[in-house]
């Protein structure tokens, strides 16, 4: 567990400050959020220290505060106003457990489960939640336990238009609003799992 405490307690500071130091890495290192570069040994102390009930004594409240508050749609989700092709947005789909630790991931799906209709999201499947997020476009939430993912689905009439779209010009829809409203509606979700997440570890 000295090994969790050294690579994360440093990095997460428990005063309180508007806004983490200039040139700081706080998405890349804190425990709740993965990257390209996490080594599954540090996923597994994060799992552990949970696990044996040892989380308390390696990060306190605030600093377990400060790390969830760093979780976001915009850090979670792939942006799209980046994408060219109508097909890429068909493709769309986020594995959550590729970017976020189990506990949080498990948050949400609690969430939906019993704040989802309060949050704009309508269960359309016996594992799939969805929110409308434009006209003919909607967000879909899967919570199939060890597959929980987000992806886009939209209306028959509109699929052909985003299939045959090969730039953003062409698309029928927005991405600019596609993408705010897709951002709000999981911050949304974020922001009851992280008081969620924080009662169960830090309270």
């Amino acid at each position: 567990m000295a090994a969790f405490a050294s690579q994360f307690a440093h990095h997460l500071v428990a005063e309180e400050c508007i806004a983490p130091q200039a040139k700081s890495s706080l998405l890349a290192m804190q425990p709740f959020q993965y990257g390209p570069a996490t080594a599954d040994g540090d996923r597994l102390r994060v799992h552990l220290a949970r696990q044996t009930g040892q989380w308390a004594g390696l990060l306190s409240p605030e600093q377990t505060a400060y790390a969830l508050a760093g979780v976001s749609a915009s850090s979670v989700l792939l942006p799209l106003i980046s994408m060219e092709r109508g097909s890429d947005l068909l493709e769309y789909r986020v594995e959550l457990h590729d970017m976020l630790d189990a506990v949080l991931v498990g948050e949400l799906v609690a969430v939906l489960q019993q704040q989802g209709d309060q949050l704009n999201w309508q269960q359309t499947e016996a594992h799939v939640y969805t929110c409308v997020i434009a006209w003919g476009v909607a967000a879909c939430f899967d919570t199939t336990p060890g597959a929980e993912s987000l992806y886009l689905r939209c209306a028959n009439t509109l699929h052909s238009s985003f299939s045959l779209a090969r730039r953003q010009a062409e698309l029928p829809r927005s991405l600019p609003l596609l993408q705010s409203t897709l951002y709000e509606r999981f911050d949304a979700l974020l922001a009851q799992a992280r008081v969620r997440t924080w009662f169960w570890l830090a309270a």
